[in-house]
């Protein structure tokens, strides 16, 4: 059964000074810091959380 996902543009939910920035708190000591730039887009763990990339999906994980 098909689910409904909300597309979002960055800049929706970005702060007017940077408007290709963003900092999404996901959950206990998980942000993910999104910046568009040159093309590219960059995502930033700051907390310094670990991942794996499985299946095409990106897992982020406590970095203990």
């Amino acid at each position: 059964m098909p689910r409904q996902i909300r597309l979002i543009q960055l800049a929706d939910v970005a702060h007017e000074q940077t408007p290709n920035e963003i900092l999404l708190d996901t959950q206990l000591n998980t942000e993910l810091h999104i910046i568009s730039e040159n093309n590219q887009t960059i995502i930033k763990l700051p907390y310094g959380n670990k991942f794996d990339i499985i299946d095409g999906m990106i897992i982020i994980k406590d970095k203990t």
